[in-house]
C-alpha cells in the first residue's frame, strides 16, 4: 500500500485544490472504495419490495453478517500468508509467478470455503425448507473468501479505475439478481444474488491481475505458501488474532441477546450491529490519513535507516535510527490528532445521525471512541509487520481478541452497563501494548538487523 500512498502524494505535492481534492478522493476510494460500493448496492437491494416479507430482512441480514465474521475469521491468518509470499514475488520481480500464485489459492480458497460454508449452515439452518438458504450461504462464502485474495494483489497494479469498475459490476449484478430471485426465494434469494456479485467481482480482480502480471509457472505454490505460513507462524496468528478480536464483541452480544429469523441460528443484534457499522464508517479518514502520509513517511525513514546501516558509520546509523524512531512517534501522533477532530465531530452529530439511521446515539459515540483506538492499533501493528516483528504483532493481537471476548462476556451478565464498553477497553488496551512493543522495537532495530544477519530470527 506505500506504493499507492507515493502516487496520491505526487497529486497533493502540486500544491493546488484539485490536486488536494483528487489525492483525498482517489485515497478514499482505494481504501474504502470497494466498502462504500458493497454497502450502497446491498442497502439498495434491501429496499425492494421482497424484503418487506415477514423474516425475509432478518434472515438475509443474518445469514449475510454470519458468512462475513466466519469468512473473516477463518481466511485472515492464511490471507497475511499469501500476502506475505506475494510481495516477496513481487519484490524479486517474479511477476508471473505472483500472478500464478493468486490463480492458484483463489481456487483453493473457494473450494475449501465451500465444505465450510456447508457444515456452518448446516449447523445454523438445519431442515429441508432452509436448502436454498443453506446453498446460498455455502456459495456466498465462498465468494467472499475468493474475493479477499484477488484484493490482495490487485493493489499492486495501481489501476484504481479498473478495480472500483470491477466493483461497480458486480453491485449492479447483484442488484440485477436480487430483484428477480428474491420474489422468488425471498432471503436466500438475496444471498444468491449478493454472491454472485461478489463472485463476479473476485473473477474481475483475479482477471485484471492475471493479465497484468502475466503468467509463469510456479508448480509448488502451494507448498511455498505452507512453508511461508510456517516460517511466519507468528504474522499469520496475528491476523487470525485480529478477525477474532473484531468480531469477539458482535458474538458474544448475538449469543446473549440476539435474535434470528423462525428455524435458523443466524443470530444479530440490530441495536448493537447498526450502531457499530455506522462508527466503523468513521475510521475511513484516518484510514486515508495512514495510506496518504503516515504509512509513507515511515516507508522512507526505514528505508533511509536500512541503507545507512549497510552504507555508513556507527554516528550516523544511530542518527538514523533515532530519526526513524522519532518521525514514527510524531506521525502516529499527527494521525491521532487528526482522527481524533473526526471522533468528536461524529460524536457530537451523533443525536442527528442516529435519528435518521435508527442506532442509540450512546451505543454510537462509544463504538466511534472506539474505533479512534482501533486505527491506533492498525497503524501501529502495520509498523510492527514493516520490522518483522511479528511476534510482539501477535502477542498485541491476541491481548485485542482475549480482552475482547473476557470483557465482553463479563459485561453480558451487566446489561445496565453501556454497550461497546468492552470494545473500546479492548482497542485501548490492545494499542497501548502495540506501541510499547513498536517504541522497544525501534529503540533496538540496529541490534535487531545485526542479530538477523547473524542467523538469529529475532521477533519473527
Amino acid at each position: 500500500m506505500a506504493g499507492i500512498g507515493f502516487e496520491l502524494r505526487r497529486l497533493m505535492e502540486t500544491r493546488t485544490i484539485s490536486g488536494f481534492l483528487g489525492a483525498a478522493f482517489s485515497g478514499t476510494f482505494i481504501v474504502a472504495g470497494p466498502w462504500i460500493i458493497s454497502a450502497a448496492s446491498v442497502a439498495a437491494a434491501q429496499r425492494l419490495p421482497f424484503f418487506a416479507g415477514e423474516g425475509v430482512a432478518l434472515a438475509f441480514t443474518g445469514a449475510m453478517v454470519w458468512a462475513f465474521a466466519l469468512s473473516l475469521c477463518a481466511s485472515s491468518g492464511p490471507l497475511y500468508a499469501f500476502v506475505r509470499l506475494s510481495a516477496d514475488l513481487v519484490y524479486d520481480r517474479r511477476m508471473g509467478e505472483a500472478s500464478t500464485l493468486l490463480l492458484k489459492t483463489a481456487a483453493i480458497a473457494a473450494a475449501a470455503s465451500l465444505p465450510l460454508g456447508a457444515a456452518a449452515a448446516a449447523l445454523l439452518a438445519p431442515g429441508a425448507a432452509n436448502a436454498p438458504l443453506r446453498a446460498a450461504f455455502a456459495l456466498l462464502l465462498a465468494a467472499v473468501d475468493t474475493l479477499w485474495v484477488a484484493m490482495m494483489t490487485v493493489t499492486v497494479l495501481r489501476k484504481y479505475g479498473l478495480i472500483l469498475a470491477s466493483y461497480g459490476a458486480g453491485m449492479l449484478v447483484m442488484y440485477f439478481l436480487a430483484a428477480r430471485l428474491g420474489p422468488v426465494l425471498g432471503a436466500a434469494g438475496g444471498l444468491f444474488a449478493l454472491a454472485a456479485g461478489y463472485g463476479l467481482t473476485a473473477l474481475l480482480l483475479v482477471a485484471i491481475t492475471v493479465v497484468s502480471l502475466g503468467a509463469a509457472p510456479y508448480p509448488r505454490a502451494l507448498r511455498g505458501l505452507l512453508a511461508c505460513g510456517w516460517k511466519c507462524r507468528n504474522l499469520v496468528l496475528s491476523g487470525f488474532a485480529y478477525a477474532v478480536g473484531t468480531w469477539a464483541d458482535k458474538v458474544v452480544l448475538w449469543a446473549f441477546r440476539g435474535v434470528a429469523s423462525p428455524g435458523t441460528g443466524f443470530a444479530v443484534f440490530p441495536p448493537y450491529d447498526t450502531a457499530f457499522y455506522y462508527a466503523n464508517l468513521g475510521i475511513i479518514p484516518g484510514l486515508v490519513f495512514f495510506t496518504l502520509a503516515t504509512e509513507t513517511d515511515f516507508h522512507l525513514d526505514l528505508k533511509r535507516f536500512l541503507v545507512f546501516l549497510a552504507h555508513r558509520r556507527q554516528p550516523d546509523i544511530e542518527a538514523a535510527r533515532v530519526r526513524l524512531a522519532r518521525n514514527s512517534r510524531i506521525a502516529i501522533r499527527d494521525q491521532s490528532l487528526f482522527q481524533g477532530v473526526v471522533t468528536v465531530a461524529l460524536a457530537l452529530l451523533a443525536p442527528a445521525l442516529s435519528a435518521g439511521l435508527g442506532f442509540s446515539a450512546p451505543t454510537f459515540v462509544v463504538l466511534v471512541a472506539a474505533a479512534f483506538f482501533q486505527l491506533v492499533l492498525l497503524t501501529a501493528l502495520n509498523m510492527l509487520f514493516y520490522l518483522e516483528l511479528y511476534r510482539d504483532a501477535a502477542v498485541s493481537a491476541l491481548a485485542f481478541a482475549f480482552l475482547n471476548a473476557g470483557l465482553s462476556l463479563g459485561a453480558a451478565s451487566h446489561p445496565v452497563l453501556p454497550l461497546g464498553l468492552p470494545f473500546l477497553l479492548a482497542c485501548a488496551s490492545a494499542a497501548a501494548i502495540a506501541l510499547a512493543f513498536l517504541r522497544r522495537g525501534l529503540a533496538a532495530f540496529d541490534r535487531i538487523v545485526y542479530l538477523r544477519a547473524s542467523g538469529e530470527e529475532f521477533g519473527r
